[in-house]
């Protein structure tokens, strides 16, 4: 297993659904398109602890909220206005939200206190990061942006003095001020993926500061 498996869980989903009706009392991994309507009920299959849900609008989030045993949730395309009751979870650990539309409320997410591991890719309205700077309880983090877009960030300043943040990812981004230096008070950092989004004397730096980060452009930036 490599050191990316390590952090990211890959999960080997069930064939895709467009009905409830299609979920059994005792399924626990599901894999949920919605079409219309075709979400409501989900909330009563409470076995549900892994849900990867796709077309999200406000409704369907509501009603994901109230699986209260889900672990794992990937949500894709969302157009849900605000995402606070997702904050409702009690025992969610990896959240990985994608192509966020329309929500700004990303500080709602640290209301879940049992997570570990937070994805936001492609999100239009994350104008700031400043929110992570509390999110301590977080051992990987993930602020990418899309195949075609790149997500803008002014600095990482915010990601800076996470007391257990293991590993970083910042694929498909465009950094602002190129300062990779507030990285090295993140005492339990080891794992950086990212674009080439700084100057080779940015990483040189970022090495010196933390001489065993595994980071590929920090040894590899001219390949």
């Amino acid at each position: 297993m490599s050191l990316d498996e390590g952090y990211r869980e890959w999960i080997e989903w069930p064939d895709c659904v467009t009905s409830v009706t299609d979920i059994t009392e005792t399924s626990n991994s599901v894999h949920f398109y919605r079409e219309k309507n075709s979400h409501k009920g989900i909330s009563e299959f409470k076995n549900i602890t892994r849900l990867l849900a796709k077309q999200v609008n406000q409704e369907f989030l509501n009603e994901i909220s109230e699986l209260k045993n889900l672990e794992y949730l990937e949500l894709e395309t969302v157009t849900a206005e605000t995402l606070v009751k997702l904050s409702d979870l009690p025992n969610l650990r990896y959240l990985k939200i994608q192509g966020v539309r329309k929500a700004s409320d990303f500080i709602t997410l640290l209301d879940i206190k049992s997570l570990e591991k937070l994805f936001i890719e492609s999100a239009k309205n994350l104008g700031s990061i400043d929110f992570i700077s509390g999110a301590q309880q977080l051992v990987v983090l993930g602020l990418e942006g899309g195949m075609y877009t790149k997500q803008k960030l002014d600095s990482v300043k915010a990601i800076s003095g996470l007391a257990n943040l293991e590993a970083l990812y910042l694929s498909s981004v465009q950094l602002l001020d190129k300062n990779l230096d507030y990285l090295s008070s993140n005492p339990k950092l080891s794992y950086l993926s990212s674009a080439r989004f700084a100057p080779k004397s940015s990483f040189d730096s970022l090495k010196t500061l933390m001489p065993n980060i595994n980071c590929n452009w920090c040894d590899n930036y001219d390949v």
